[in-house]
């Protein structure tokens, strides 16, 4: 788990393969040339398992599942995951959903509902959500590191998760001077929702992003549960090779509640990447620069990197590693999730292994970190 805290994140075969025909510019041969890859990257890789799919518009390209969930159990493309960081995609969403229905304020300094926080009038949910609040990084506490590592089946608060970032009463920088990414960000801004609509989190994303997509393999975590069927996830960050499927989720506080598998998490992609959520000017602020970020061609908008025009996210979280992807300009998604076989080298495999994909299905807009 310690080295998941700090990362921003012949098999049995092919329990699922299928392929569409009918794609533009996608040839049989572009697809055996893919399905080749795919199979090389889970050997080179290592990983325990390997499950994609990948979408152009509707009309599917491949989806595939290598490998093992557990000993003699093949993995297969409708397992469950957890998603760890996507999940901040989904909260970005529904956020500017929140906004947009008046439920609250982004530009309100979020003192409005936190009084007691320290720099609560210096900070608004929109800088919660883009990592310009300046707010440590509380994955980055060795004291959280070391109790995480030894209790991993230990629920942890919002308020516990706060303290560890602000104990100290100091910030990063000045809020809205700079930008860092922080998992603390995201836990403050969930409380302020909470406490701005009086609902809570899990309600919400039921109410504004499940329930409007269909999208009903995918929940928020509260408590250690996954619904079967179930990829199961492992570890060595605790000095042996173990099943981490069950531990504990809370310590991601709301940068990681999520769970889904495949087929809503690309139904999810389209309809994040193309706006259909949100109004044009809510998309806008969505997927846009903060101010003092350099680089036009990369850099984190709203819990989801911009990354020469791909919208992406690269989640390790308690033995899964994933990799999220989709191409606005070409309607592409790719999603990407491994497990970490006995050997440590196979853990955060999966968006190493996206960007080989990409390189295949958009050689000419190719992730550029």
């Amino acid at each position: 788990m310690k080295k998941n805290i700090h990362l921003l994140i012949a098999a049995i075969f092919v329990i699922q393969i299928s392929f569409n025909t009918n794609i533009s510019g996608q040839t049989s041969a572009d697809r055996d040339v893919l399905l080749k890859k795919i199979t090389e990257l889970k050997e080179e890789t290592k990983v325990k398992s390997l499950i994609t799919g990948i979408k152009k518009g509707d009309e599917e390209i491949l989806t595939i599942a290598l490998g093992e969930s557990m000993t003699s159990v093949p993995a297969s493309a409708d397992m469950h995951i957890r998603i760890g960081g996507v999940s901040e995609i989904f909260f970005g969403t529904l956020l500017m959903i929140l906004s947009e229905k008046g439920e609250i304020d982004i530009d309100e300094k979020i003192s409005k509902w936190m009084p007691e926080l320290l720099a609560a009038d210096k900070v608004t949910p929109l800088m919660l959500i883009k990592n310009t609040a300046g707010y440590k990084d509380y994955v980055l506490n060795k004291d959280f590191v070391d109790l995480v590592t030894k209790e991993p089946f230990r629920n942890f608060s919002r308020e516990e998760i706060i303290a560890y970032s602000v104990g100290g009463g100091e910030l990063n920088f000045t809020p809205g001077t700079d930008q860092k990414y922080s998992h603390t960000e995201f836990t403050i801004l969930g409380k302020v929702i909470e406490r701005a609509t009086g609902k809570k989190m899990p309600e919400l994303y039921e109410e504004y992003i499940f329930s409007p997509l269909n999208l009903q393999n995918t929940g928020y975590s509260v408590n250690q549960e996954l619904p079967s069927p179930v990829l199961h996830a492992f570890s060595s960050d605790r000095g042996i090779y173990e099943d981490a499927t069950y531990w504990n989720p809370s310590w991601t506080g709301d940068s990681g509640p999520l769970y889904s598998n495949l087929n809503d998490l690309i139904r999810f992609a389209r309809a994040f990447g193309k706006g259909s959520l949100l109004t044009p000017a809510s998309f806008e602020r969505l997927v846009s620069r903060p101010e003092g970020a350099k680089n036009p061609d990369l850099y984190f908008a709203s819990g989801f990197v911009v990354a020469n025009g791909w919208y992406a996210q690269n989640p390790s979280f308690n033995g899964y590693s994933g990799a999220f992807g989709y191409l606005p300009e070409d309607d592409l998604t790719v999603i990407v999730f491994t497990t970490q076989s006995d050997d440590p080298k196979s853990d955060a495999q999966a968006f190493k292994i996206l960007k080989e994909i990409v390189k295949i299905i958009s050689p000419e807009k190719v992730i550029n970190f």
